[in-house]
């Protein structure tokens, strides 16, 4: 068994029961898509990718709390078992310490080629028609509705986002993922990026037919489109 193939099986057992979003098929479709984006990037180390890619979620605050994710301990323990050298494991490391929106929002770098290819598959997951699914997944699961005409969206930094309420989903598609087009880094995470934002911005403007949604919230559409 490769290194690799260690790492998938390890992350699909840590996260195979997960049901918010967060779980192993989101997880394997940002491994795919950043496999994909190193097709235009030939520079980027693949296996290194791979593995980043793979772990990125192994410590989320929000499947795992604070600690596990300050301490990386579920990253650090598949990686000391993968078989991989202690240069690679701490270039994953320092790869999967970067990902995430609100890290983003904090100012983190992605670390390195590698580390950019493996935070613009992240965001692009989290739009399109999968980021919209992956965004009521989660929200059902707390109980949160899917729109609220009277709620509208509020401006968050890093700290608010992740310690405020969870909003319905279209406040969420305002407040988070429609940013994510222009927060990619590579060429190729921009262009599938442009592509899924498109998706989410023509899902709307049906939405809002359908449902009668007051007028200023076909005017903050306005401002994405």
């Amino acid at each position: 068994m490769t290194g690799i193939e260690y790492i998938k099986n390890a992350v699909f057992e840590l996260l195979k029961n997960n049901s918010n979003g967060h779980d192993d098929k989101h997880v394997f479709r940002v491994y795919n898509t950043a496999r994909n984006f190193c097709d235009d990037i030939p520079s980027a180390n693949r296996d290194l990718v791979a593995a980043a890619a793979l772990l990125h979620d192994c410590d989320d605050y929000k499947l795992f709390g604070e600690e596990s994710e300050k301490l990386l301990t579920n990253t650090r323990r598949i990686l000391l078992n993968s078989g991989f050298d202690a240069e690679f494991c701490e270039n994953a490391i320092n790869i999967v310490k970067t990902i995430g929106y609100s890290k983003r929002l904090k100012g983190i770098k992605a670390y390195g080629i590698e580390g950019e290819i493996v935070s613009d598959a992240d965001m692009c997951d989290a739009s399109g028609t999968i980021g919209m699914l992956r965004c009521i997944e989660y929200r059902s699961s707390s109980g949160v509705p899917f729109f609220d005409p009277n709620d509208l969206p509020r401006e968050m930094d890093a700290e608010t986002y992740r310690t405020s309420k969870v909003d319905p989903c279209v406040n969420h598609f305002f407040i988070k993922i429609f940013h994510l087009r222009d927060m990619c880094l590579t060429e190729p995470g921009r262009k599938y990026a442009a592509k899924k934002h498109k998706a989410i911005v023509d899902f709307l403007k049906t939405y809002f037919d359908e449902v009668g949604a007051p007028q200023i919230w076909y005017d903050l559409l306005k401002k994405y489109e």
